[in-house]
Parts: structure tokens; C-alpha cells; sequence
């Protein structure tokens, strides 16, 4: 995947920022020069921008990968008027708990997580493409909407440019009360823009028993893994439950210590 930095205009404090950003992710930094994105991507042969504007910075490509928090937006609504949400049901989350989501994505399980968690727990959030952990990350440290109750959960969440497979087994027994996968789907269940837009960056070999007992060793309660309803992953990791399917395309299979 070839990838650089560019700027959405000529402008000193966006190249100044891009410049950074190159350096961060040891990727090249193009000079905008005027000249369109597409015939930048064609000169240089690259799969991807990842441009800084004003207030965001997106990876454009065949796809455009940009962090919004609209995705957790009508769950976080739910939840204040008292309604259930099946992945905070699965997980058995409490105030104060400390949440290993191992698969961060652009962050919508998070964010839900760490509304329930409250000020007092915390989520850790692993992501192991790096352009996937920049954009949720800075999307996240630089969120300046109007709706205060988000800005007060992102606090709660710290962002690891890590894979699972070699964070888990740096952690203590029983160091996270609970450790969440939700690996992309195999096949996707309906069209999202948001995330067609992960597929050519994130991880797709599904959870091996390794990492599942490893994930059980760290986890003080439980071990919840989201997957599709009639998903065979379930019955091959032996889960001790699994949850939800029944209505909805989404099931949740739990290991209970």
C-alpha cells in the first residue's frame, strides 16, 4: 500500500501539520503545488492520500476514509433514553471497567463502551493498520462538535498502534475486566461506506485459539467476540454463549470466567 501527505490548499499551518504527520508514519510528503488529488496519486503512484484539511484529515483512494462519531451517535442516543444495547449487554459492562477492545476500527464500539464505563473506567483500543489508528486517533484528540457528552467520553479512550496477537501477551493476568474482538466480516452484511472504506486497510484472518486463550488470560470476567449470526466461529472457538441472532444479522459469542 503506497500511501503520502498532502494538504487540502497551500496553507503554512496544514503543511506544517502534514510535514508531522509524515514523519509520524514514515510515509512521504507531497507539496500540493495547486495540482488535483487524482493527477497527484497518478504522478506519484500511489494507492492513497491521506490529506489534512481545516478540521480533519481523510485517506482518499478508491475509497475515502475519514473518522466521524456519527456511527456510535444513535447507540450513545438509545442508551440515555434507557434503552439496550446488545453489544453493552454482551460485554456485561459496568461503571468503572476497564475495556481491551482489541479491533478499534473508526471507534464506534468504543465510544459506546466508554459511555458506559464512565469517568471512572477506561478503554483501551488496539488498531493495527497505522493509517487506521491516525485517522480514528486524531479524529478522536480533535473532535470539536457541539455535543459536549461525546467530548467527555473520548477522554476515556487511549488509542494503541498495536495488533492483539502481540499486545495480549505483554499484559498481566486478569489486567482488563473485559477484552472485545469485533474482526471484519468475511463477507459484509450491507453496504457502509464507512466500512468498504476499512476493508483494503484492515486485518481479515479471523481470531485463532492462541489469541482467544491469551485474551482469556487478561480478562478479569469475560471475553466477547462479535460476529455475524450465522457465523461458524462460534461452535469452532466453543463458545460458553453466545447471544443475540435471533432478530438481528449480529451475534455475540461470550467465554465467562
Amino acid at each position: 500500500m503506497k500511501v503520502a501527505v498532502t494538504t487540502s490548499k497551500e496553507d503554512l499551518l496544514l503543511i506544517s501539520r502534514a510535514e508531522a504527520i509524515a514523519a509520524e508514519l514514515d510515509i512521504p510528503y507531497i507539496k500540493r503545488r495547486r495540482t488535483s488529488l487524482d493527477k497527484l496519486r497518478n504522478e506519484h503512484n500511489l494507492d492513497y492520500l491521506l490529506i489534512v484539511e481545516q478540521d480533519r484529515v481523510i485517506l482518499k483512494g478508491a475509497t475515502i476514509l475519514a473518522w466521524h462519531p456519527s456511527m456510535a451517535v444513535p447507540r450513545l442516543k438509545e442508551l440515555r433514553e434507557g434503552k439496550q444495547d446488545p453489544m453493552v449487554e454482551a460485554l456485561g459492562l459496568k461503571p468503572g471497567y476497564s475495556v481491551l477492545d482489541c479491533t478499534l476500527g473508526l471507534g464506534a464500539d468504543a465510544l459506546v463502551a466508554a459511555s458506559i464505563v464512565g469517568e471512572n473506567g477506561h478503554v483501551t483500543a488496539l488498531e493495527a493498520d497505522k493509517y487506521i489508528a491516525f485517522i480514528t486517533k486524531w479524529g478522536l484528540q480533535n473532535f470539536s462538535g457541539q455535543n459536549t457528552h461525546i467530548q467527555t467520553i473520548l477522554e476515556r479512550i487511549t488509542v494503541l498502534n498495536r495488533s492483539y496477537d502481540e499486545y495480549l501477551p505483554s499484559q498481566p493476568d486478569n489486567s482488563h475486566d473485559v477484552v472485545y474482538f469485533d474482526p471484519m466480516f468475511r463477507y459484509s452484511l450491507k453496504k457502509s461506506s464507512a466500512l468498504n472504506a476499512l476493508r483494503p486497510f484492515a486485518r481479515h484472518e479471523p481470531l485463532t485459539e492462541v489469541s482467544l486463550q491469551e485474551a482469556f488470560r487478561v480478562a478479569r470476567y469475560r471475553v466477547v467476540l462479535k460476529e455475524t449470526s450465522k457465523s461458524l466461529e462460534f461452535s469452532r472457538l466453543k463458545a460458553h454463549l453466545v447471544t443475540g441472532g435471533r432478530y438481528s444479522n449480529l451475534a455475540y459469542g461470550i467465554w465467562i470466567k
